[in-house]
This record gives structure tokens, sequence and C-alpha cells, in this order.
């Protein structure tokens, strides 16, 4: 079901953001279990390219375990793409260089 549901927003994307300039980037948190446990946690650690890591949020200014989920939204506020990346590896910064 979620490829199903990812060709009808991508083709849905691209029908309403064909002459679109202009984007809007933001990351917020996935916090997959509090930073106070994060050394007993066990899922997702079989791969290092999964594993979740720690990330600071500057926003709420602390400390979370978990992932990082970038979005790419039009200024009318259709989403282009969505990502899921560690949360100490990638900066809005450096997700701007690898969108590009």
């Amino acid at each position: 079901m979620f490829f199903f549901s990812e060709e009808v927003r991508t083709k849905l994307a691209s029908h309403f953001l064909e002459f679109e300039d202009y984007f809007i980037v933001d990351s917020m948190p996935l916090e997959i279990c509090k930073f106070s446990r994060h050394n007993r946690i066990k899922i997702c650690k079989n791969e290092f390219e999964t594993a979740p890591s720690k990330g600071f949020c500057a926003f709420q200014n602390n400390w979370f375990y978990g992932y990082k989920l970038h979005g790419v939204c039009s200024v009318t506020g259709v989403f282009h793409s969505l990502d899921i990346t560690k949360a100490e590896v990638v900066h809005d910064i450096n997700f701007l260089k690898n969108i590009k």
C-alpha cells in the first residue's frame, strides 16, 4: 500500500508543482525513546546505515534519540518530498546540498 500511495503522491505533486520555483525545507525530530534510555534500546540497531542516533533539537533546546524527518514543500503547502535521516548526520543546510 505504501508504494501505491507514494506513486499517487508523486504524480499529484508533479502536476501541482510543475511551475513552482520556490520551496520550503524544514525538519523535525522523530524521537523513538527518551534520551536517558538510549543505551538500553535495541530497535533498528542491526545495521549502521539504519541505526538511530542522538541529535539536538534547537527549537526544544534538548537532545533526542532517533531520526530526523525532512520535508520539502511548495509555498502553497504541497509536499514535494519527504526523507528520514539519522539525527546526528544531516543538518538542514547539508540536506539542501543533497536535494539540489
